[in-house]
């Protein structure tokens, strides 16, 4: 009884709008198609494992492809506090970043969007994790994309219980 309550407690925040097994596996075409103008991209375990410093080929290519599309915006909204890393892989992708978001938290990205006027309805989040990615996205009511975490075994014990209980959440 208590776990179905809390299920169905938390389901519409943890629910994702897609789900695919790598950013490489998105339809950018149609999300832009379905009124998306603004991408935000988390970067540990979506674009990039936690052991990387460099972006690879095929993630610079994909959006390199995504920036033809012609997004209005394309960003990296991380949750990591470094922000060297995080601004080297920005570098990289020649986009701007956000470090530090604090997702789950609305504050951030709320905040980001007010500065570039951004309609948050038109915008869509792509991460690994429902529990940061994916609720802060529905809390704003912006398109959910999950992906699956890069690398689950080479993580903090934290992050590995953490993808352990998202695994769970997913099949219930």
């Amino acid at each position: 009884m208590i776990k179905q309550r809390f299920i169905a407690s938390v389901q519409p925040y943890l629910n994702p709008t897609q789900v695919h097994e790598s950013i490489y596996d998105i339809d950018f075409i149609e999300l832009q198609t379905l009124g998306v103008k603004h991408l935000f991209f988390d970067v540990d375990n979506t674009l990039m494992s936690y052991s990387e410093t460099n972006v690879s080929i095929k993630c610079m290519a994909l959006f390199n492809d995504i920036q033809l599309i012609g997004f209005d915006t394309v960003m990296l909204m991380s949750n990591n506090s470094n922000v060297d890393r995080i601004e080297a892989v920005a570098k990289q992708l020649q986009l701007p970043a956000v470090t530090f978001a604090c997702k789950p938290f609305v504050f951030t990205m709320r905040r980001v969007a007010a500065d570039a006027a951004i309609n948050l309805n038109e915008a869509a989040m792509i991460g690994d994790q429902l529990l940061t990615d994916i609720a802060m996205a529905n809390v704003l009511n912006m398109r959910s994309i999950f992906v699956e975490p890069m690398d689950a075994e080479h993580v903090s014990g934290t992050k590995k219980m953490q993808y352990t209980f998202q695994k769970w959440l997913m099949r219930q």
